[in-house]
């Protein structure tokens, strides 16, 4: 099992919580200070941080596994750097790119998808590296699948699937970080906006064409969501403009 999970620490979670469920994901586990939401691959976790902390807008790249020592001993085995390791929760394990970026696999017993979250909504993990090829090398130790349709170029980033929900891509940058929240929108934008600005969500949309081609015709539009943390929410928007007119 592999499902992307990223968390993003927020001062605001109330309203990121409001924005995602206005995105099509949906209610997972909830407690004091936190909560999980779904979407119909991959998840998005909450956490609470106080307002103006280091904290404070940031979000952690991080995967869900079903058995921690079993990850960690197929991950070593297809060349990656993967060491058990203790926390709140149980046993998990610590993954270390070449570049020095790490990240954790945590064990859960949460299976399946859930049916009633926006089938086009997915969350997506950016890996900023220096080290494209060996950030790749990484993904595909713990698992993870390369994409058969990459949003973007190879020589910008590289592109992976989780097994169980999820995208994961190492996108080439000066050092090697965590990227924000984003997720991927394979639906018709002429439904998302104003979806979106009826709830209180302006949008700015941004369009960046392929330069070096390779990833979706017609490139890849950038929606981003100003949220009162203060980090942008992004969504890539690779589905249609508009519905197809009828003949």
């Amino acid at each position: 099992m592999l499902r992307v999970l990223a968390t993003r620490y927020t001062s605001a979670l109330p309203e990121l919580r409001r924005l995602l469920l206005d995105l099509g994901l949906v209610p997972g586990e909830e407690g004091e200070g936190w909560a999980v939401l779904d979407s119909h691959s991959g998840r998005v976790r909450l956490r609470s941080a106080e307002r103006g902390s280091p904290q404070d807008g940031t979000t952690v790249f991080g995967v869900e596994v079903r058995d921690a020592q079993e990850f960690a001993r197929r991950t070593v085995d297809d060349g990656g750097r993967a060491a058990l390791e203790d926390s709140a929760g149980g046993p998990r394990v610590r993954i270390t790119g070449p570049d020095g970026f790490g990240f954790t696999a945590e064990p859960t017993s949460h299976a399946g998808r859930p049916v009633d979250a926006d089938p086009d909504m997915t969350v997506r993990l950016e890996w900023n590296t220096p080290d494209l090829d060996g950030a790749a090398a990484a993904l595909a130790a713990i698992g993870a699948r390369p994409r058969q349709e990459p949003l973007f170029a190879p020589a910008s980033a590289r592109e992976f699937t989780a097994k169980n929900g999820g995208v994961l891509a190492a996108v080439r940058a000066d050092a090697a970080s965590a990227g924000g929240l984003v997720l991927e929108y394979a639906g018709r934008r002429s439904e998302l906006l104003p979806r979106l600005a009826l709830a209180g969500w302006p949008a700015e949309e941004v369009t960046e064409e392929e330069a070096e081609g390779g990833g979706r015709p017609g490139g890849v539009v950038r929606l981003r969501i100003p949220t009162p943390d203060g980090r942008d929410v992004m969504i890539l928007a690779a589905g249609p403009a508009t519905a197809p007119r009828m003949r």
